[in-house]
């Protein structure tokens, strides 16, 4: 593919890409969303609830009185003939009727349920907040992994080139060397041998570097053919641990989705509590309609309706307890997680440290491994080095520029993990642009 179809992106620019498109951080964000509908719902558990129902009943028989005994006393005092019907039964209600009717209820106390299930809701909105921050901080480590290990595995495949490059140069002077009888055959079959295995190490860099740019591609959510700008660096004035662990018991997302799950124990042992309390609200129903209904039943009416349940057998001191003891396996929970949590961050925080002296160390070893590289070039270009040596020299140089890449790596990798934990993976970027940091090439 042509250089202009190459996609150039900074570190920046991928991590502004990374959290516009990556699909598990749009997942982590439809959950806050859904519990901030959910949210909603129990608002509406302060408010009356307004219904409207409707009914029809056939009975078997109209209800009334019996009413022969007045009827009787009514004939004789009136003189009314025997053979004159009158009613023996007063009709109080049809035997089929149809009623619609607007209802109200509005709770106005229940031992604290309503408010607590609020707070419930408030803190699950909190947690997938958590859960949003830990996602990102999490991509950003995974982005930092993929990102600075695609530039380690390209610059990996331009030194293992060079050395391929190298190789046929040696190849080609030892076949001229061997020819002048400079040089053994021996060593011109080592030097033949050497072409193979810089290619084969070649072409294993090469499938490497495509495996990991298939890694990034993936959390970019991106196709396209990627080009990594940011050079890998190293910073050896950071903070203290002590800076990070402290950042990290203000800031880390998992510490603050526990206390989420905290306060989510805390409301749940309030509404088990609140069931021993009395539930009272006002009710109230108006007649929209009716047919054939007794003019007897009013046409509306408001009261207060009272609950209170006495006795359950012990269920509710079960479960408040219960509850209880949730919020104590929470506490421990916690505290497990700052302990644990605080020997990770140390851990890091010491291996950041060791990568700082082995880059020191990699210094000298470089400037040895050039004199050496120099030095075995001249021996044998005048016949006093075999192949053998000029080989070994030029893979150990080789070695030295690719593993101080690798340290480099190792070491924004683990930064990231360390800020990750930290609650600041924001600050990576601010260290990515250090004028103190060391940066990809020797100097």
């Amino acid at each position: 593919m042509s250089q202009t179809n190459v996609k150039l992106l900074t570190f920046e620019q991928a991590l502004a890409q990374m959290k516009d498109k990556n699909l598990a951080l749009k997942s982590a964000e439809a959950e806050k969303k859904s519990n901030e509908y959910k949210r909603k719902t129990t608002r509406g558990f302060y408010l009356p609830k307004i219904s409207f129902s409707a009914s029809y009943l056939k009975l078997d028989q109209d209800v009334g009185l019996d009413i022969s005994g007045v009827t009787d006393a009514y004939r004789d005092a009136a003189s009314i003939p025997a053979d004159k019907m009158l009613p023996s039964t007063l009709v109080l209600q049809q035997e089929e009727f149809a009623t619609a009717n607007v209802n109200f209820v509005w709770p106005i106390f229940n031992g604290g349920k309503i408010r607590a299930a609020n707070q419930a809701m408030d803190a699950n909105i909190n947690e997938a907040q958590f859960k949003i921050e830990q996602k990102q901080n999490e991509l950003n480590t995974e982005l930092v992994q993929r990102y600075y290990g695609y530039r380690l595995a390209k610059k990996a495949v331009e030194l293992y080139q060079s050395v391929y490059d190298a190789m046929l140069l040696h190849q080609s002077n030892a076949e001229k060397l061997q020819t002048s009888g400079m040089i053994s055959k021996a060593q011109l079959l080592y030097a033949n041998i050497s072409v193979s295995q810089a290619k084969t190490d070649l072409q294993s860099a090469i499938n490497k570097a495509n495996t990991v740019n298939n890694a990034l591609k993936n959390t970019l959510a991106d196709s396209s053919d990627i080009k990594t700008v940011s050079q890998l660096f190293l910073v050896k004035n950071i903070e203290s641990v002590e800076f990070f662990k402290q950042a990290a018991r203000e800031n880390n997302p998992l510490l603050k989705q526990v206390e989420s799950k905290k306060m989510l124990a805390k409301q749940s042992y309030n509404i088990k509590k609140a069931d021993y309390f009395p539930a009272i609200a006002i009710v109230g129903n108006k007649e929209l309609a009716q047919y054939q209904l007794t003019h007897l039943m009013p046409e509306w009416f408001i009261g207060v309706n009272l609950r209170w349940t006495i006795f359950d057998g012990a269920a509710r001191t079960y479960k408040v307890k219960a509850a209880r003891a949730t919020i104590d396996r929470v506490d421990y929970i916690e505290s497990k997680a700052i302990a644990d949590i605080y020997t990770y961050i140390t851990k890091l925080y010491n291996e950041l440290q060791s990568y700082i002296e082995q880059l020191e160390t990699m210094k000298t070893t470089y400037d040895f491994a050039k004199e050496y590289l120099r030095v075995q070039q001249k021996a044998f270009a005048e016949g006093f080095a075999t192949s053998k040596d000029l080989v070994d020299a030029e893979l150990t140089l080789n070695k030295v520029k690719v593993g101080r890449l690798k340290i480099m790596n190792d070491y924004v990798y683990t930064l990231a993990k360390l800020l990750e934990f930290s609650g600041k993976s924001e600050m990576f970027l601010e260290y990515s642009k250090r004028t103190d940091r060391e940066k990809e090439e020797f100097e």
